[in-house]
């Protein structure tokens, strides 16, 4: 069973425009006082309201790192015209509005080895790996920074993250001028890990250099804003709905929830990437293959339950309790 996240009360202290699309907040504790602490690399589960009035939880990385009697946290919201309406949702609040937050959750922890950390973002995907640099950079520690996005003006922090130290490059939308991947994952070293977070494609191509280059696994950690990575070996798998009857095929490259959607059957999600467990089904029958932030260790381990949006199976067939 999954426990009761703390819910925070907030109020928007100051809103900035970093870009035409990206604003930032910064949301005091509207109770007065400190807010919860939080390493690098967490984020903040926000209700949102979408359009029509239903409720959603938007997960948004926290910007700035904490510190002792922090009475704020930063973050930054793309709008996303083409989105469910959170984002737009968000980019309407100006400050003394009210909102309501899960606590801070850390599922991109930093990972401090004996080799400098290696920081690479994409878009917004900037926002935990700044509140990391922003950590480093504090204690005086070293670390390597990359930065690639699609123009000056799309560029959220560029000031700051070449302050930093971050190298910065803008690829206009075509990939193959943006960042010399091999060249910036040319050299693993026992204990330098590598953090990422950016668009799926991004992350993918980081990944999969990074294989080539004989990463390690365990050494490469990454955050997406839309779904699980696809992993090499995927296959396709079967589900039997226990309660509705259904046999379904899940192909690669496409989602559970997706296939439970288009087979007509009205499954519970909100994020569609592993965050909130809204989407999270028994399992009575097969091994899953977990990709979600949710579930405990514990939870995985046992087999029981299975986030449907981002998680697959590991077995040729699963039987779920929908």
């Amino acid at each position: 069973m999954m426990r009761e996240p703390t819910l925070l009360q907030l109020a928007v202290a100051q809103v900035l425009q970093l870009t035409p699309a990206i604003r930032s907040f910064v949301l005091r504790n509207a109770e007065g006082g400190a807010l919860p602490p939080f390493a690098p690399g967490a984020h903040l589960g926000v209700q949102v309201v979408q359009p029509g009035g239903s409720a959603g939880l938007r997960a948004y990385s926290l910007a700035r790192p904490h510190a002792a009697g922090d009475d704020a946290y930063e973050i930054a919201v793309q709008c996303e015209p083409q989105g469910a309406g959170g984002s737009a949702w968000m980019h309407a609040l100006a400050p003394g509005d009210a909102l309501t937050a899960h606590a801070p959750r850390n599922d991109f922890a930093l990972r401090e080895g004996d080799a400098a950390p290696l920081l690479i973002a994409g878009g917004i995907g900037i926002t935990p790996l700044l509140c990391m640099a922003r950590a480093l950079a504090a204690q005086g520690k070293p670390f390597d920074f990359f930065y690639a996005t699609r123009s000056e003006a799309s560029t959220a922090y560029l000031h700051e993250a070449r302050a930093l130290g971050a190298t910065v490059v803008h690829d206009g939308g075509d990939p193959s001028r943006g960042l010399d991947l091999r060249a910036v994952l040319a050299h693993p070293q026992p204990g330098r890990h590598v953090h990422l977070c950016g668009p799926r494609g991004m992350v993918q191509a980081v990944v999969d250099t990074a294989r080539a280059q004989d990463w390690p696994d365990d050494h490469v950690h990454f955050e997406l804003f839309a779904g699980a990575i696809a992993q090499t070996g995927d296959a396709p798998f079967e589900v039997r709905t226990l309660r509705s009857g259904k046999t379904l095929t899940v192909p690669p490259g496409q989602s559970l929830l997706d296939v439970l959607i288009a087979a007509g059957l009205d499954p519970m999600y909100d994020c569609r990437q592993g965050d909130c467990g809204v989407c999270a089904v028994d399992v009575v029958e097969g091994v899953p293959d977990h990709r979600d932030h949710n579930l405990s260790p514990r939870e995985k381990a046992g087999g029981k339950t299975l986030c449907t949006c981002v998680s697959r199976a590991k077995t040729p067939h699963l039987v779920l309790d929908i």
